[in-house]
């Protein structure tokens, strides 16, 4: 089975589940430094030089490749932003609400205008204040509401670089989709001599163009358990870019070789955008709780949010797209 074989097989909402799973990863991941406080590595980092949240983040960036490759292929422009929107910002703006509220609940002294400030800032993506006064101000890291949403910038960036990428008919050449996802692995290897956020955006949209030649080569690309297992330790050996495709590949080809899965909803973006929030409200409760016990708790306590984000904000915008579309 190739991966265009799997995609086209109803074996997509198994990519549902990789995300959920990868959601709860990062929830796992931020226990260890939200407990004992920043740089507090967590156990998969020792072994492999990233945090499990950061190999979730990058396998996240590399299934939006994958996926958002064809829709930029399929829609019309205003079609295509029109998803994006309703996808991410309706789930967005509600979670900011609950995060002002989860902060103040913690004691938070913001007054009306930091707080809208704040709202507006995150919102729109473009300078997201992660802090805001007197919240969470008895845990390890005070004062910070949301820090999972800095990814958000970087991921509607990679959007408009594939999306232009697609208009000007350059991914129609699978040599130049190649192209693109080898000069991005090199700005990933050079990352730390770029300025500003590209140092950040660098491998994240290395990992991005990965998923848009999975694409472009999805017709060719056999989707082999087997083989994702042997590559799979090469996540801890290999440069960066090679280790995530290894990652990637034995990742989705196990997604979508296993049994169908079929779930209530799309729940992933909700447990992210909801996981440290709520993580923060639990060590602000209980303060001398172990990293272990702050993961499994948050976990726990993250996933009513995602499935209420999922039903009341998410769903409902994305079901008046297709009645509009």
């Amino acid at each position: 089975m190739t991966l265009g074989d799997a995609l086209i097989s109803g074996r997509t909402g198994n990519l549902d589940a990789l995300r959920l799973v990868l959601a709860a990863s990062v929830i796992v991941s931020h226990a260890w430094p939200l407990a004992l406080g920043p740089g507090t590595p967590e156990p998969l980092e020792a072994l492999t030089g990233h945090s499990l949240g950061g190999w979730a983040v990058a396998m996240f960036f590399c299934l939006s490749g994958l996926l958002v490759a064809a829709s930029a292929e399929q829609r019309a422009t205003g079609a295509f932003w029109m998803a994006r929107a309703r996808r991410i910002f309706p789930g967005l703006a509600v979670a900011l609400l609950v995060t002002l509220a989860l902060a103040f609940a913690s004691g938070s002294t913001a007054g009306t205008g930091e707080a809208a400030a704040w709202f507006v800032r995150a919102l729109t993506l473009l300078s997201i204040e992660h802090r805001l006064s007197g919240a969470f101000s008895a845990v390890p890291i005070a004062g910070i509401v949301n820090g999972p949403l800095w990814s958000l910038f970087h991921e509607i960036a990679a959007y408009v670089v594939c999306w232009l990428f697609v208009t000007a008919g350059l991914a129609r050449s699978r040599t130049l989709v190649a192209a693109l996802a080898a000069t991005a692995g090199l700005a990933a290897l050079t990352a730390d001599q770029l300025p500003g956020r590209l140092e950040t955006f660098a491998p994240l949209f290395s990992a991005f163009t990965l998923g848009m030649a999975a694409h472009a080569f999805r017709n060719a690309l056999p989707m082999r358990p087997v083989v994702g297992l042997v590559l799979l330790p090469l996540g801890a050996i290999a440069p960066w870019p090679v280790a995530v495709a290894a990652v990637a590949y034995a990742s989705i080809a196990f997604a979508l070789r296993v049994v169908v899965l079929r779930l209530g909803g799309d729940y992933s973006f909700g447990l992210y955008i909801y996981g440290w929030p709520v993580a923060q409200t639990i060590v602000q409760a209980f303060p001398d709780i172990s990293p272990e016990t702050l993961a499994l708790a948050s976990l726990v306590a993250a996933v009513p949010f995602a499935v209420a984000s999922w039903h009341l904000a998410e769903a409902p915008s994305l079901t008046r797209r297709r009645a509009v579309g």
